[in-house]
């Protein structure tokens, strides 16, 4: 069951289309099912967030050295590259195009930034907006303190355990979760196709085409090409070294599935040393950091289009700080992408309403996410390799 929810979540989609296009007057009946869905997933975004980075944080105490440092940077760099690429190619191709949602529950307020106010914002002041992730830079900001300040007392151990006990207990509960999906994609998408019609269905999948077209953008500009610089191999011997792994990364959709596979890759067919391979890629593994940038820039730049909200320098800028810090504790689950783009756009203000359809085409969309996160993880190890030996 676990393995076909994904598939089910299809399946639930094409359904609530054609529910929403030829059975339109019932879909208010069934309306709540998805509202239900969207409620809770908010109330889940502080907790897992707050848990996931504490972990995280402290789990890396003794990652200090300067090999961890050089490759954080490393990542930041690819994932930075890969964003501004993929919005360049968002905004050229403008999947949203036409197709405007107006919600009452966006007043375009945070569209324009002053430094203290933003940060008088960062403080919780209301317990319900908190609960719902409205807060959420201040979450991360506590969560970060809170795992650094546990690693350098030995009395945080007790802490560290009762959060990771917490954290395993959230990912439980969203693993279970995700069973619901399906029933409340077929509401979610049923309601709003009834809302808006056929004009829907063109827009995913110029969602979905955009997402592949800047995957295969980043892959040639940010992977293909430094490795050809700096190793010399060809664009057609990088493909054919690394074609196994994206049988394992489409058909499992899991970084950490192929993670012994990503290893064995970069030792044997890239001949990196196993000092770099096994602190690069299992770190790789953990921030996942390319596929991560197409989604988040597409996924923000596409909603706030869809919605009517004007780009402005410094809410793009907060579009990539955010995914920087958020696509780091992207929750190993079926569907986990689904509840940290949620995180993603509940930060930027934005209405969660096209979530339901997100779900519904998040597998076609996550098997080229985990592929480019595994090939970045690849890249990273060549170039910390060159590095190292020059």
């Amino acid at each position: 069951m676990k393995k076909n929810i994904s598939l089910f979540t299809f399946i639930a989609l094409l359904l609530g289309i054609v529910f929403g296009l030829f059975f339109s007057k019932y879909t208010d009946q069934i309306a709540f099912i998805g509202t239900w869905y969207i409620t809770f997933l908010k109330y889940m975004i502080v907790p897992v967030v707050f848990t996931s980075i504490t972990v995280s944080i402290y789990d890396s105490r003794n990652l200090k050295n300067r090999l961890v440092i050089r490759t954080i940077a490393l990542f930041v760099t690819l994932f930075t590259a890969s964003f501004l690429l993929s919005s360049l190619i968002v905004v050229l191709i403008d999947p949203s195009r036409g197709f405007i949602l107006e919600e009452v529950e966006w007043n375009g307020s945070t569209a324009q930034f002053d430094l203290s106010q933003m940060l008088l914002n960062l403080i919780p002041k209301d317990l319900n907006k908190f609960l719902t992730g409205s807060y959420l830079f201040f979450v991360i900001a506590v969560s970060f303190l809170t795992g650094y300040l546990c690693s350098l007392f030995r009395s945080g151990d007790r802490l560290i355990d009762a959060i990771r006990r917490i954290k395993e207990f959230l990912f439980k509960i969203l693993e279970y979760f995700m069973y619901i999906t399906p029933f409340a994609v077929f509401s979610l998408i049923s309601v709003t196709v009834a809302r808006y019609g056929s004009m829907l269905l063109g827009v995913g999948v110029r969602y979905i085409l955009t997402a592949y077209l800047c995957a295969l953008a980043v892959l040639i500009i940010v992977m293909i090409l430094p490795v050809l610089i700096i190793r010399r191999i060809s664009p057609a011997a990088f493909i054919q070294k690394v074609n196994r792994i994206w049988l394992m990364t489409v058909t499992t959709c899991s970084s950490s599935a192929t993670l012994p596979y990503t290893i064995k890759t970069c030792k044997e067919e890239f001949s990196i040393p196993e000092e770099i391979t096994d602190v690069v890629v299992p770190l790789g593994c953990t921030i996942h950091m390319c596929g991560g940038a197409v989604s988040f820039s597409l996924l923000g730049l596409f909603c706030s289009r869809l919605f009517g909200i004007e780009m402005t320098l410094s809410r793009y800028l907060l579009m990539l700080v955010s995914a920087i810090l958020i696509n780091m504790s992207a929750p190993g689950i079926p569907n986990g992408g689904v509840v940290v783009g949620a995180t993603y756009l509940q930060l930027l203000g934005i209405p969660l309403n096209f979530i339901g359809f997100y779900s519904g085409i998040y597998k076609l969309l996550d098997m080229v996410y985990t592929s480019l996160n595994v090939t970045g993880d690849i890249t990273a190890g060549v170039i910390i390799d060159h590095l190292n030996r020059k």
